[in-house]
């Protein structure tokens, strides 16, 4: 393996990282839509259609940032390289599929650990119809963490491609 494939394995990781990420906002993002479109009044309308504005470009850009970090890791990394990184090996102790499983479990065992307290806590403090679509939200980062760990070899499998 040269020094090269290193980086490359390093700015995919990073592109998946961005996309579970991204991807466990969406619930979140929906929710505010859904939770917050038919209550907007004169005063705070304007506010919440910046918030509205700002929470989507920055789902859509992050989720353009990530899908390009993915498709063009082999471009960007000869960007970042030099020849003597092309031709240097380097001993890892696994094989690409591995270090992407390994990644792929760490991040979603890191959103369901960030998620999971803050869903307990709006379960336990569930009253009003906000707070029900907040449970659903937490649900849904919850389930994507879960997805993201239990299926990390076939996900692992296909980037290793």
């Amino acid at each position: 393996m040269k020094k090269s494939d290193v980086y490359e394995i390093t700015i995919k990781i990073l592109g998946i990282y961005l996309l579970v990420a991204d991807i466990s906002k969406l619930p979140g993002l929906l929710t505010f839509v859904r939770g917050h479109g038919p209550e907007m009044n004169a005063e705070q309308g304007t506010e919440q259609i910046n918030l509205l504005w700002i929470n989507g470009l920055s789902f859509v850009l992050l989720l353009i940032f990530a899908i390009f970090l993915i498709a063009r890791t082999k471009f960007i990394t000869r960007l970042v390289t030099t020849t003597a990184d092309r031709q240097e090996n380097v001993k890892l102790f696994a094989d690409r599929k591995v270090i992407y499983e390994i990644a792929i479990v760490i991040i979603g065992g890191l959103l369901i650990v960030n998620t999971l307290p803050d869903l307990i806590y709006r379960i336990y403090n569930l009253s009003t119809a906000s707070d029900q679509q907040s449970v659903v939200s937490s649900c849904s980062r919850l389930f994507i963490g879960i997805i993201t760990v239990g299926f990390g070899k076939q996900i692992a499998a296909f980037f290793a491609k």
